[in-house]
């Protein structure tokens, strides 16, 4: 199934239960953007490189911002594709969110696109052959689903795959070799799950693989060097958030224990730069994290760098061009972010 472009956003009753999620009990809320710079979308590009004077010249290891998003929403999935940067879904004022907006680093503008075809928080979306590909997540009542999409920016048009086997929420997925892994994720507030399941794009098909050794879910995920590591999150095993990294090799289906994150913390999100993951953001359950930390694969070490200027968890990052893109989010005091910070590195 196809669906199309639709020239306005839906409005959505409010949410019961979604307060129930681990973590989702962020008080206060933003007033929107007033949608300036939404229009129709424009071409994909044929580079992924961001235009050099599109964003103030940044030495190495700082921050800036860009054009806050125009809806604010947290709980948000997001990716990069032929060099725009997309966020979809999430919670804002209503509940589950089926907006899909493009941000354009050459201009610093947003766009509106094909919105989500239903309403989907905690979602996960990975970048892949010119797509994006959007797996699971909660629907407006907070039930987990099994749905997977397809979306060409190039007709601004989504299209319905195969649907995974385990239906969840706040799972991670990430693109090797032409296979889309889908990994752990929350069946339920407190049912967090090792599932680990393969979408082979060729074939619209799914497999199930060798099951994370930590259930968990709202981690950090990044594909380096053909290698998935997943670090942080939340776990029913112990009640709490975990500091476990552990990395799967497709080729082998094996998982192992490395180094683990620095500072646990959950509603994480990830970009992967020169094979390095940044993990950024999160929630202790005290207070939402502006923390910076960043993952070598070769060493199995972690290292600090210059934290966001704003805490934030239930974030999207995307790296474009050395640059890592980090928006939305909820933050003290505010339920759904607009911001969009950009960290040079």
């Amino acid at each position: 199934m196809t669906i199309s472009r639709r020239a306005f956003l839906r409005g959505f009753s409010a949410t019961a239960g979604i307060a129930a999620l681990p973590g989702c009990d962020l008080l206060g809320q933003l007033d929107p953007a007033d949608g300036e710079g939404i229009g129709i979308i424009a071409p994909a590009r044929t580079t992924d490189q961001p235009d050099p004077n599109s964003t103030p010249t940044a030495e190495p290891d700082t921050w800036h911002m860009g054009a806050p998003m125009p809806t604010p929403r947290a709980m948000v999935a997001g990716t990069a594709v032929q060099g725009w940067i997309y966020v979809m879904g999430g919670l804002r004022e209503g509940g589950a969110s089926d907006d899909n907006e493009a941000y354009d680093p050459f201009t610093d503008r947003w766009q509106e696109a094909a919105p989500l075809p239903q309403p989907l928080l905690n979602a996960a979306a990975v970048g892949a052959d010119g797509a994006i590909y959007v797996v699971g997540g909660f629907d407006q009542e907070v039930r987990p689903s099994p749905d997977s999409w397809r979306y060409d920016p190039s007709t601004d048009s989504w299209e319905q795959l195969r649907p995974m086997p385990t239906p969840r929420g706040g799972l991670g997925a990430a693109f090797v070799d032409g296979m889309i892994y889908a990994v752990g994720g929350s069946a339920g507030p407190i049912e967090e799950l090792p599932t680990l399941e393969a979408y082979d794009i060729s074939n619209d098909r799914w497999e199930s693989l060798a099951p994370m050794p930590t259930p968990r879910a709202y981690f950090a995920v990044g594909a380096v060097r053909n290698k998935i590591a997943i670090a942080g999150g939340n776990s029913s095993t112990t009640a709490d958030i975990v500091n476990a990294n552990e990395i799967y090799d497709p080729i082998a289906d094996k998982w192992r224990a490395a180094a683990p994150i620095p500072n646990a913390r959950s509603y994480i999100a990830a970009a992967v730069v020169e094979d390095r993951m940044y993990v950024l953001g999160g929630t202790n359950r005290q207070d939402t994290l502006p923390d910076n930390e960043i993952y070598d694969i070769d060493g199995d070490a972690w290292s600090t760098a210059r934290p966001m200027t704003v805490g934030r968890a239930g974030i999207a990052a995307a790296a474009l061009g050395g640059r890592i893109y980090v928006i939305g989010g909820a933050q003290p005091g505010q339920t759904y972010g607009s911001t969009n910070e950009i960290y040079q590195t």
